[in-house]
């Protein structure tokens, strides 16, 4: 008895299959173009890991929980990896009969470049203010300095006005003859200014608290567009990205492999047609009792109909009334 084989993980059938290759019919290809293939198979696993730390990195500016920060990075980096791996596998590598015969450059793939270029870009973010994560501390703490003695001068100007009128106030009780009313409206005075520039300094307090806590995420993206060096990160990140594609679509369509999976591809969808006509006259037959009842194909080539049946020709009148007549004659 033939003992079972079990492929591992890291195998460079579990590779290729990451990108929808059919391991079996590229065996029997003689692994035709295997090295393009296994260099696309390995950058989408760089990809993965890429992803999953970029993210991990962005929810760790965000949040301070380790665990909830791994699943979170978990989800949304396999959510990005499965789009893209669906995007990969179902790039077009037909001629459509078309006037124009686009073979890479049509609205299909391109929504799909688009899309895959969008997951890159997104992906790149976190890594380019991972990298010149030393200079942008320094420019972020420069930030928060400005932003909190914009949000102090603000807090003070929101006040002054009363502050002004209090003060004008005491000057004018100053100005009269001391008595023991005066000092006491003027006690008063001292203590609303005293309660205003209170409120003043708790609030510039809690938001010097805000201020320092916050991680600005956006913010350090913003400020990351200021070093030319991100430039290049972004562009090797969709490189990166865009390789699979363009060694996938590199190899030719008439390729022996290509040829194979669409001979067996062809030969499945035949097989799956000729079964469905059968249910459908078993259908009618069990069910109605009509015999010889078959499925209506206006296609030359069911089921994959792209050359349609010739019309009837359809005759004159006159025509057929010559035909009838010579018919009578005869």
């Amino acid at each position: 008895m033939a003992k079972q084989r079990y492929t591992r993980f890291w195998s460079r059938r579990s590779i290729v299959s990451l990108i929808g290759i059919d391991y079996p019919i590229l065996e029997k290809s003689e692994l035709d173009n295997f090295i393009k293939f296994l260099i696309a198979g390995s950058l989408v696993i760089g990809i993965l890991i890429i992803s999953f730390c970029s993210v991990f990195y962005a929810f760790d500016l965000m949040f301070d929980m380790w665990h909830a920060e791994f699943l979170l990075s978990s989800f949304f980096s396999l959510m990005f990896f499965t789009i893209y791996i669906f995007l990969i596998q179902t790039f077009s590598k037909e001629i459509f009969p078309t006037a124009y015969k686009f073979k890479f450059f049509n609205l299909s793939n391109l929504s799909r470049i688009g899309f895959v270029l969008m997951i890159g870009f997104l992906i790149a973010q976190p890594i380019k203010i991972f990298l010149y994560r030393h200079q942008l501390s320094i420019d972020l703490q420069q930030y928060k300095t400005k932003l909190y003695q914009e949000f102090s001068r603000e807090n003070s100007s929101l006040y002054s006005s009363d502050i002004i009128k209090l003060r004008n106030e005491k000057n004018n009780y100053l100005s009269m003859a001391k008595s023991k009313t005066l000092d006491s409206e003027i006690d008063k005075i001292d203590e609303a200014i005293f309660k205003i520039n209170h409120h003043i300094n708790l609030a510039n307090i809690l938001a010097n608290e805000k201020i320092s806590n916050s991680n600005f995420f956006i913010k350090r993206i913003e400020l990351a567009n200021k070093y030319p060096g991100t430039i290049l990160v972004v562009i090797s990140i969709l490189a990166l990205f865009f390789t699979p594609i363009l060694l996938i679509y590199s190899i030719s369509g008439t390729s022996e492999y290509y040829k194979l999976k669409k001979d067996n591809d062809k030969k499945l969808v035949l097989s799956e047609y000729f079964l469905f006509k059968q249910k459908y006259a078993q259908l009618f037959k069990k069910g109605y009792g009509m015999a010889n009842i078959n499925f209506y194909e206006p296609f030359s080539d069911p089921p994959f109909n792209t050359i349609k049946k010739t019309e009837p020709e359809y005759l004159k009148q006159e025509v057929f009334f010559n035909t009838l007549i010579s018919n009578e004659g005869l």
